[in-house]
This record gives C-alpha cells, structure tokens and sequence, in this order.
C-alpha cells in the first residue's frame, strides 16, 4: 500500500478522481474551484474527522461547507494532531489514527516512521492553506468529495 500524502496547488475546475479537493468559499462564489488543493482520498481519511466530525463516515462523498468559525476549529484540531503525530517514533493499536478501512489503518501504523515525515508535511500545508484563507478574511471553504 502506498498513499500520497501529496497536497497540489488546483485552480482549474473540480479535480477528478479518488481524491479530496478544499476550495475557498463555497461552490457558488467559487465555482471555477480557484485557489483550492487536492488531497488523496487516503490521505485525507487520516484527518478526515477533524474536518467533519459530526457527519457520518462516508460524509466525504459529496460537499461540505465549513463557515469561518468551523475553518478555525478545524485549524486548532490540525494543530493538535499534528503535536500528537509529532510525539510518535511508532504507532500502535491504542493510538488515536484511522484511515478510511481497518486494514488500511493496520497498514499505516505499522509502516508510521515510513510515512511521519509525509504525514507532518501534509498537515503543515494544510495548515498554511486554511490559515492564509482566513488571513484574506474569506468567509469559509468546501470540501469537495469523491
């Protein structure tokens, strides 16, 4: 198994695939998709909660709107795990880590040190994105889903 923690920099239009894409505003102020980034489906799955917490678990299949108070809650959550994520040398079966299948989870767990420094990275670029979003005060994003 080998997931791509890669975020890429997308300005044209919904991104097509197996993957998670987050726009400013949402699709009516911004449906060319401008601005926005692009997250593998199974990257995303790691942090998928911290986005849409309260939705069910397959709430990635579809579009969700985050206003700017949900955008700085979710900021805080990245921020946070990112620190517990950082604290780990090895992950185990009682750590707080979940991808989209059980198997999957097992998977990265095992194979952690392999993937921390790509893990790290992504929620750092995550991080930048979502805060200068709020620098430019706009009002909130959508994730897009597969």
């Amino acid at each position: 198994m080998k997931i791509s923690f890669e975020v890429i920099p997308y300005s044209n239009g919904i991104y097509s695939g197996l993957n998670i894409q987050i726009i400013p505003y949402d699709l009516q102020r911004n449906p060319n998709c401008h601005n926005s980034i692009v997250i593998d489906e199974f990257a995303f799955s790691l942090i998928e909660r911290l986005f849409l917490e309260n939705e069910n678990p397959w709430s990635h299949w579809g579009y969700t709107y985050l206003d700017t108070e949900k955008t700085i809650i979710v900021l805080k959550k990245l921020s946070n795990y990112k620190t517990y994520l950082s604290s780990k040398n090895y992950l185990n079966y009682k750590d707080d880590v979940k991808l989209l299948y059980k198997r999957d989870t097992k998977i990265f767990k095992k194979k952690f040190p392999k993937y921390k420094n790509e893990v790290l990275t992504m929620i750092d670029q995550l991080i930048a994105f979502l805060t200068k979003i709020l620098e430019k005060d706009i009002n909130g994003i959508t994730v897009i889903g597969v």
